[in-house]
């Protein structure tokens, strides 16, 4: 292929690599106009782990996560029935329950008529982005709310490669203990303002030797002016973080107000100048009490880690702020201590925070003489409250381990572990259920058996090839079926899904399997092949029935059809039925579904359809009855798609009308552009008869000599090869024209050669009828 020509040349390879490219990309599915998935990519199928024949002949509700309201799919199915592309995201829920997003874009496949034909939808899975989206949209929050309801003050501003600074962002803290409103402060001359002035020098000097790289980080107490001339004291921390080039780009600062502590420092040093320095920075809550346990004294601690206030709590009882499911055991710890003097051992109780929270606190104290030589007690307090919540956790993870060995041990099912080593699968561990096969776990855990002699001898061979496969492929987890000889003799298949255990270095240690008995279900499943073996020789008898064996001789008109079965039995329906002395009905149909009720329920559309086209010229009249006839009756989930025509054999005019079905294919003797007839109503048994008959449109044309008209089912159209690429109705078309001369017979024997060649390789899961009409 040479790309100097024009790309039109190569429309047919261009259209292959479109397609393929969209099926590598995007997820693709394609519906008839009720919404009937009709084809979907692998991609789908991976997705949403559904297999293609599990999707194929259902809605997209399959697929509905509940996620979306009512009107959401409302508004979408209003925007591409009206003809228009729809495009959003979507959130479904793949076949083991996880929910997944995709984008979508939904778009009507228009009739000549303007009418949807069917719809194409191109998604692409998004659920990392959309997971991403919301997991920083969080982190956005909890950092937003943490600057903003900080207890200390925060600022940040950027600076520009020049070296300026940027727009200077602050939290609500930072404002009240510098003085200033939010957009006074984002103003760095502002801050300079009501900065002491001695302390701004030594803030800029250090600031210098930020930049200059000397360091990255310092702190600063600093006084700040407040209006009135109040002095606010802080303790400034502030942190730069560089570019690669060592340049400043970010520059933060942390505000702790220190003020209350600077004032009592100065009350502390007029007294006891060391002590109460190491009382008001001390980690843990140093407090006195009077014998009658009042607060006469407490650290700055207390505000730090419990928010009141110190002048807040002098003078009040302690058991206020002690929990009330503790107070007792407060009271016999301090009256303890207060007779003994203290022993040095402990209490663990809850304190109440400012904010209304319990804190865990951990307590140790002594008795001593105080100024008005009565008994007092003193005590140091440290919160404790996340070991105490690692200590319940543990225990709770300690209670759920204890109840998972329950609760694998009542299983039904078996849990295994066993060593990689060489070919006898030594056991580590088995839960008790294995009793049900007559063996003791300790049988197996003590060596004296091992899991390959519990499997039947005609299937180790089997299961440990396919174990050596999985390892060797390196799939992580997979499923094997065998059987289990138990202790007595007797044989179980079992379903074993099984988890590999690697090392560091990626090597196979363990298996970890999951045994779960399924003799009675094996044995269902072969009762029920048998019966739907028989049911489908049933359906094959009727459908043969039904089908006409040979065709009425029409002299003006050629008649020959090509009709495949499937292997597994559909329901498509093709007739030829005399309508009066001049007019003869052709009919081509598809009921949904396999097996004897799609059979029976053709038996049921060709009776009802031969009864009410006796005498009655126009098409949609005569789907009517046949719809008011069927669909009461019509199993749920079950339809049937026709395509009827009426056709006169003196003056050849055609009078047509399409449920659902695929268009009727008319190829002119004298070439030109194939002509689709039939805008598509909705199909037989789907809707009431208001709503059905409302959908239908009879068309009409006038044959000429040699004109050919093709009708024929899905599994013409939607054939597949062993890529996934539908036959399709262009390379019918093509098919059709190319031997439109041909005997009719011939014709057939070239499309059907053409798409066997097409699907080579390609299971069939479908039937094939192609009908074909053409006046002398």
């Amino acid at each position: 292929m040479s790309f100097d020509a024009p790309l039109s040349a190569h429309e047919p390879m261009l259209l292959a690599w479109l397609r393929q490219a969209v099926d590598a990309h995007a997820i693709v599915a394609l519906t008839d106009p009720a919404g009937v998935i009709r084809h979907v990519n692998d991609r789908l199928c991976e997705i949403s782990g559904y297999k293609r024949e599990e999707l194929i002949g259902q809605t997209h509700r399959m697929l509905n996560s509940g996620y979306h309201d009512r009107e959401f799919f409302e508004k979408m199915w209003a925007t591409i029935t009206g003809g228009d592309i729809w495009q959003g995201t979507i959130c479904n829920r793949a076949k083991d329950g996880s929910l997944y997003w995709v984008e979508s874009t939904i778009m009507p496949l228009l009739g000549m008529a303007g009418r949807p034909l069917g719809y194409l939808a191109l998604r692409t899975d998004v659920t990392q982005l959309i997971d991403t989206e919301r997991e920083l949209a969080l982190k956005t929050k909890e950092m937003e709310l943490l600057f903003d309801h900080s207890p200390i003050g925060l600022s940040w501003r950027e600076v520009d490669a020049e070296g300026r600074p940027g727009f200077n962002h602050v939290n609500q803290r930072f404002c009240e203990l510098i003085g200033l409103s939010s957009e006074e402060a984002t103003d760095l001359t502002n801050v300079q303002r009501v900065t002491h002035p001695d302390d701004w020098e030594k803030q800029q000097t250090l600031t210098r030797e930020l930049y200059q790289g000397k360091h990255d980080t310092f702190t600063l107490e600093k006084r700040y002016i407040h209006p009135g001339g109040r002095f606010v004291w802080g303790v400034l921390t502030v942190v730069v973080i560089r570019g690669k080039d060592g340049r400043v780009t970010h520059h933060f600062a942390m505000l702790e107000d220190i003020t209350a502590r600077h004032e009592a420092e100065e009350e502390m040093r007029r007294a006891e100048s060391r002590w109460r320095t190491y009382i008001q920075t001390a980690s843990e809550i140093l407090y006195a009490l009077t014998p009658e346990g009042r607060i006469k004294f407490v650290s700055q601690a207390w505000t730090t880690k419990l928010g009141h206030s110190v002048d807040e709590v002098i003078g009040m009882s302690f058991r206020d702020f002690v929990h009330p499911e503790d107070v007792e055991r407060w009271d016999v710890f301090f009256r303890g201590t207060l007779a003994s003097g203290g022993d040095g051992q402990g209490i663990e109780y809850r304190v109440r925070h400012l904010d209304g929270r319990w804190i865990w606190h951990a307590s140790t104290g002594s008795a001593y003489t105080d100024r008005d030589k009565r008994r007092a007690y003193f005590g140091v307090g440290r919160d404790i409250t996340i070991r105490r919540k690692a200590q319940q956790e543990l225990s709770a993870a300690l209670a759920r381990l204890e109840e998972m060995a329950r609760i694998i041990d009542r299983s039904p099912s078996v849990v295994v572990l066993w060593r990689a080593e060489g070919g006898s699968w030594p056991v580590e561990f088995v839960s008790a259920s294995v009793r049900q096969f007559g063996y003791n776990p300790e049988d197996l855990t003590g060596r004296k058996l091992s899991f390959r002699d519990m499997t039947h001898p005609d299937d180790r061979e089997r299961v440990g090839a396919e174990v050596e496969a999985h390892a060797a492929a390196g799939h992580q987890e997979y499923n094997q079926e065998y059987r289990i000889q138990c202790a007595d003799g007797t044989v179980r298949w079992v379903d074993d899904h099984t988890i590999v255990r690697l090392d560091d270095a990626g090597r196979v240690t363990h298996h970890e399997g999951l045994i779960t008995d399924i003799t009675e279900r094996k044995a269902a499943a072969d009762r029920a092949r048998i019966a739907q073996e028989r049911e489908l020789e049933l359906a094959k008898d009727v459908q043969q029935h039904l089908l006409p064996s040979r065709f009425p001789d029409m002299a003006r008109i050629e008649l020959e059809v090509l009709s495949q079965p499937s292997l597994q039995l559909g329901g498509d329906y093709y007739d030829v039925m005399r309508v009066d002395h001049r007019h003869y009905g052709f009919v081509i149909a598809d009921v949904s579904g396999k097996g004897a009720p799609a059979a029976l329920m053709m038996a049921a559309c060709r009776a009802s359809l031969r009864l009410c086209a006796i005498g009655e010229l126009s098409p949609a009249a005569v789907l009517h009855r046949v719809n008011r006839v069927l669909q009461p009756d019509m199993p749920p989930g079950m339809y049937i798609t026709l395509f009827y025509c009426i056709l006169n054999t003196d003056t050849l005019a055609l009078r047509f009308c399409r449920a659902g079905h695929e268009a009727g294919l008319l190829l002119r003797a004298g070439g030109g552009s194939p002509e689709l007839l039939g805008d598509g109503g909705m199909a037989l048994g789907m809707a009431p008869p208001d709503l059905f008959e409302a959908t239908l449109d009879e068309g009409r044309i006038v044959l000429g000599a040699g004109d050919l008209l093709a009708l024929y089912t899905d599994g013409i159209n939607e054939a597949c090869n062993a890529s996934g690429d539908e036959f399709g109705r262009d390379r019918l078309e093509d098919s059709l024209r190319r031997h439109q001369k041909d005997s009719l017979a011939e014709i057939l024997r070239r499309v059907d050669r053409y798409l066997r060649q097409f699907c080579t390789l390609a299971p069939r899961h479908d039937d094939r009828a192609l009908l074909l009409i053409r006046p002398r």
